[in-house]
């Protein structure tokens, strides 16, 4: 069973896509900083406008407690300090044994593609048109990868290790694994929505002590 299907199975079934942009799934309540305007009646009840790296008290009552915190290409777009906050803002709304789940663009994969001259990752190179010739060498795409577009730059980059590195430093989370495409968790487009791409790295809210 996919994900998704585990833990509906266990009845972990309230899930909060945060930086969803505007890319509303299923099953999901959201958070993002979008204008609230925007959103149908239906998906305004279900949407949060909050700033996770930032979260108040108040807003942590608002939201509740969630089994389920996705980050989809949205981590990569805090600098390391804000990183950690975000991380234990997520800590702060999850169940104990409850799942995160971050998928970013996985570094290794970037340096792979830079040092073969981006000719693995097709679909990066057309994107990244929007801000550099077609004729640019490899070192360009890959600056495109560090920094992405102007209005929504990649402050961080990640491998598995800098990113399970953060979920330790919080020490709230437990069982930090890479997913892999072919894991029996994995989903597209649930856990991994590019991916070609994606670092996805799942990991389990501590268990509250006993006794």
């Amino acid at each position: 069973m996919g994900l998704s299907q585990v833990l509906t199975a266990a009845g972990q079934t309230r899930w909060l896509d945060v930086g969803c942009g505007a890319e509303f799934s299923p099953g999901f309540d959201y958070l993002d900083i979008l204008p609230v305007g925007t959103l149908s009646d239906e998906l305004q009840g279900r949407y949060h406008r909050a700033d996770i790296a930032n979260l108040t008290e108040r807003d942590v009552e608002q939201l509740g407690i969630y089994d389920l915190v996705r980050m989809q290409h949205t981590f990569e777009h805090f600098g390391f300090e804000d990183g950690l906050r975000v991380l234990q803002n997520c800590a702060a709304i999850l169940n104990p044994g409850g799942v995160i789940l971050i998928s970013v663009p996985d570094l290794v994969t970037h340096v792979q593609a830079l040092l073969n001259g981006y000719e693995g990752l097709p679909w990066f190179k057309e994107w990244a048109h929007n801000r550099i010739p077609d004729d640019a060498p490899p070192s360009a795409y890959f600056s495109v990868f560090t920094h992405s577009l102007a209005y929504e730059p990649h402050l961080w980059c990640y491998d598995y290790d800098g990113l399970a590195y953060q979920l330790e430093r919080t020490k709230q989370f437990t069982a930090i694994t890479k997913l892999e495409r072919t894991d029996l968790l994995a989903e597209v487009p649930f856990t991994h929505n590019r991916p070609d791409e994606d670092l996805c790295v799942y990991a389990r809210r501590i268990q509250a002590p006993t006794g």
